[in-house]
């Protein structure tokens, strides 16, 4: 039924997107974080009892899959994603312009195979407070980049860590919505460091890491990896932001994922944000709608 328990935390693994693991706390108060899963496992946990508190790490579609099966929990969030959770519409804005076409898909698909239901939060979490679940203390952690409102949950006595969509797979960070930040995200990873564990738990991938920062360090320098090669890429000559995306530097050939998700709309919008990071710093000018190293 679980993946790993320690104590009263569980972690559920989820499929393929649009899943991800879930956190369940087993206290005196009965808490689900992102419940997009498995959804036997998370119907099992509604017949063995209430489940008082549902929290979203972050509004992702693949976060809050089956969140309508659980209508009667609180719902708690941080409060730089809870508008996500409104209104579909506000979902679709983060993840970037796009045509109509493609925004009517993305929201068929959200009220649709993702189950969608506008929802208001209960409470509002932000980072560095402590909540006593029964026997367990959790502490939220605010990671923003991924999203605004991203967060991780830090469990003391136990020394977990559930880093959320700062997952840790090879591949790397994601930073493509609009709202997304690369600084935010770096910065993130930082303070993530900072907390003594012995387990890391992550929303996708393996999803059981020995608390070693090492992985985070592995995880961040695929970052300087993609900026390497967008460097490289221009040393050769003046780029527009259209070649820059058909390089393909973080998701190589264009490609759809779970038919909706076009990764070239996040190529373009990560390699902006790398772009704009390297301007900032005198490394990169634009020259028209060429990307030229600044020697």
């Amino acid at each position: 039924m679980y993946d790993f328990e320690k104590g009263r935390i569980k972690l559920i693994r989820g499929g393929r997107y649009p899943q991800c693991h879930s956190l369940f706390i087993d206290d005196g108060m009965r808490v689900l974080i992102d419940a997009a899963s498995n959804e036997d496992v998370l119907l099992a946990l509604k017949d063995q009892g209430p489940v008082h508190v549902l929290i979203n790490s972050h509004a992702h579609e693949d976060h809050l899959l089956y969140n309508h099966r659980f209508e009667s929990s609180e719902f708690w969030v941080h409060e730089k994603d809870a508008h996500a959770f409104e209104d579909v519409e506000n979902l679709v804005d983060c993840y970037g312009e796009m045509d109509d076409t493609a925004r009517q898909g993305w929201i068929d698909f959200l009220l649709g195979p993702c189950h969608y239901r506008a929802r208001k939060a209960d409470r509002l979490i932000e980072g560095g407070e402590v909540m006593e679940l029964g026997t367990v203390r959790m502490e939220v952690v605010h990671t923003p980049g991924h999203t605004p409102g991203h967060c991780a949950f830090y469990f003391p006595q136990e020394k977990v860590l559930f880093t959320g969509d700062l997952d840790l797979v090879k591949a790397g960070p994601y930073y493509g919505d609009l709202d997304s930040s690369l600084e935010d995200t770096i910065t993130s990873i930082e303070r993530l460091k900072s907390y003594p564990c012995d387990v890391y738990l992550t929303g996708h991938g393996k999803g059981v890491f020995e608390g070693d920062p090492v992985y985070l360090d592995r995880y961040q320098d695929c970052i300087r990896q993609r900026e390497a090669a967008l460097m490289d890429y221009l040393a050769g000559a003046p780029r527009t932001l259209d070649e820059i995306t058909d390089q393909g530097i973080i998701y190589g050939p264009k490609k759809e994922v779970g038919g909706i998700w076009d990764l070239a709309m996040s190529e373009r919008a990560m390699m902006l944000k790398h772009l704009d990071f390297l301007r900032a710093r005198g490394r990169v000018r634009r020259d028209g709608e060429h990307y030229v190293l600044d020697s």
